[in-house]
């Protein structure tokens, strides 16, 4: 095996690394955005774990994260509840940095 042999199989598994790290992250930040709305829809217990993880399900399809803000944003409108405007977007981030702590800390 040649230097550049060793190196490119160095960044071969940075990448897939990387890339394991993001999809777990998005997932997580999906879950806590889900968490959140549900206890907002008045969900407990097992319907808002099940509504968090469907929503991390929708997320990982082809429409990815619009599909999420979407079945988010009709769900409250459903409801008859506010959101402010930006605070969908506010909440993505939020969530996204503590899931990232979150993993941060783990590895």
């Amino acid at each position: 095996m040649t230097v550049f042999d060793a190196r490119e199989q160095a960044f071969e598994a940075k990448f897939a690394h990387d890339e394991t790290f993001r999809f777990r992250v998005h997932a997580r930040r999906d879950k806590l955005l889900g968490l959140w709305a549900g206890e907002r829809l008045g969900k407990s217990g097992v319907p808002l774990h099940d509504y968090a993880m469907s929503l991390v399900a929708l997320a990982l399809g082809r429409e990815g994260e619009a599909a999420l803000r979407s079945k988010i944003e009709d769900d409250f409108a459903q409801a008859g509840l506010p959101l402010a405007e930006g605070e969908l977007a506010h909440k993505m981030t939020m969530f996204l940095g503590e899931a990232i702590k979150q993993f941060a800390v783990a590895e």
